[in-house]
């Protein structure tokens, strides 16, 4: 009977143990984490526009608080620094909107540039506040880490969105660590950088299917678009309540990477006319852009000009071609809309330059030798630098 009571304690011992590895198991696959990049999935347009709406009314009230306390800063003049840079935040927020939604449906043409990662990481702190409160960023640069192949633009852009992705992943997370290596994984050197989001505290409730928020997509797309287009890899894993990790490559770069340009040494205005007349020819549909363009054209010498359309401007230039130095059109398709134009050109004024200022402002125009571009959006100092390369022949 002894025995046999030993026998059957050892089952149920043998039995349990089973059991207790079984769960074990189960547990341990459920924790490992999940890859997060599948294809794309297909989001539905009114829950997407939903969401950029839902974004859109945040950053508008931000503008416009900034604003009414840059009004109420008006009287007391030491105040308006400090209201000037909050209204420029708040409308710089707006400009990652925009940048976030192109590069969701086209990314970006790939630019040459260089790049040290930690410049940008140290730029991301304040950004990565107004995401998460208490955000908690860990960044311990290693030593003699070389520059990536890409511009910094595109760099701050896509390391914004990739954390903008994690944040949404794991809301309420607070603890951020970004880390960076050299890689020689594959035929060419590259610089490896891991993102990591997790909890300080204990771990929460999964989270519902991310590849069904919007929000989430349009982060990661962004993303991806921009990272994936400019020569680089990317890779998500994601543990539900714990944490969610990002991993990004991209080629190393053996130029050295261009140095931070302060405030103070932001480009001024174009250099005053050196054509005997300066005239301007200004094109654009938008008032407060047109607005802004003859200011800082005016501010030169030179004397603008405001056309209602292409005819007009042929006008101009038939009546009086020494006058004129400059033509700038809001799109493309005004050079390509009106065949006179390109003749007229050609005959009176072979000299003048022309400049298109639009949101895809990119690629040539057919039939035009040389047209500049700039691109919207737009800030003060980056129209003086984008007119300064065209007024003086860069």
């Amino acid at each position: 009977m002894i025995e046999l009571a030993w026998f059957a304690a050892g089952a149920l011992a043998t039995a349990a143990a089973a059991w207790w590895w079984q769960r074990h198991r189960a547990a341990a696959a459920a924790a490992q984490p999940v890859p997060l990049l599948a294809a794309p999935v297909a989001l539905d347009a009114r829950r997407l526009a939903t969401t950029m709406a839902e974004e859109l009314a945040n950053l508008v009230s931000g503008v416009e608080g900034s604003s009414d306390d840059l009004i109420q800063a008006a009287p007391d003049r030491r105040q308006l620094p400090a209201a000037a840079e909050s209204l420029l935040r708040a409308i710089a927020r707006l400009r990652t909107l925009h940048t976030k939604v192109v590069a969701f449906g086209q990314g970006r043409p790939a630019a040459a540039g260089s790049t040290h990662i930690g410049e940008i990481v140290a730029s991301l702190r304040d950004d990565l506040q107004q995401m998460q409160l208490g955000l908690e960023l860990r960044w311990d640069p290693p030593p003699g880490l070389p520059a990536v192949r890409v511009a910094p633009d595109v760099v701050r852009d896509a390391l914004l969105f990739l954390c903008g992705a994690l944040l949404r992943a794991e809301r309420g997370a607070t603890h951020l660590s970004i880390d960076a290596e050299r890689c020689f994984a594959g035929p060419e050197p590259r610089v490896q950088i891991e993102l990591a989001l997790e909890w300080v505290t204990e771990a929460r409730a999964p989270v519902p299917d991310l590849h069904a928020e919007p929000a989430f997509c349009l982060d990661l797309e962004a993303a991806c678009n921009l990272i994936i287009g400019q020569g680089g890899e990317v890779a998500l894993s994601h543990l539900p309540g714990r944490t969610v990790r990002a991993v990004v490559r991209w080629p190393a770069s053996t130029a050295s990477a261009p140095r931070h340009v302060a405030d103070d040494e932001l480009p001024g205005r174009p250099a005053m006319a050196s054509h005997r007349y300066g005239g301007a020819l200004l094109l654009e549909a938008d008032p407060a852009i047109r607005a802004m363009l003859a200011r800082e054209l005016k501010a030169t010498g030179r004397a603008v000009f405001a056309c209602a359309d292409i005819a007009a401007a042929r006008s101009f230039l038939e009546a009086t071609p020494d006058r004129f130095e400059l033509l700038i059109v809001d799109h493309a398709q005004r050079l390509d809309a009106d065949a006179a134009l390109l003749p007229t050109i050609r005959s009176r004024v072979p000299d003048l330059k022309i400049c298109v200022v639009g949101q895809n402002a990119t690629g040539t125009t057919s039939g035009w030798p040389e047209v500049h571009w700039i691109q919207k959006p737009f800030g003060v100092h980056e129209l003086r630098r984008a007119l300064a390369s065209v007024l003086e022949g860069g």
